[in-house]
């Protein structure tokens, strides 16, 4: 069983990254569309969606790490209880 508060603010900081990338995709698009006189170049929003892109693969990695170590932290809980 998983405690409400964990699951929360796990579901919460899970969430986010994916969510910012999808209103920034719709800021960029409607700068590029709507308001091309106030519009940045093209280059910086690639820019910035490159390193949008970039954290989120840190961020995937560090949370295979994490899951990964805890994995193993628990297969030798177990291990350790069957002596």
């Amino acid at each position: 069983s998983i405690r409400f508060l964990p699951y929360f603010f796990g579901t919460l900081f899970g969430f986010a990254p994916g969510t910012f990338a999808y209103v920034y995709a719709g800021r960029v698009g409607k700068a590029l569309t709507i308001d091309s006189d106030s519009a940045l170049p093209w280059f910086v929003y690639v820019g910035v969606g490159l390193g949008i892109v970039g954290l989120l693969k840190i961020a995937g990695d560090v949370a295979t790490g994490v899951i990964d170590s805890m994995d193993e932290d628990s297969n030798v809980l177990d291990e350790d209880m069957k002596l």
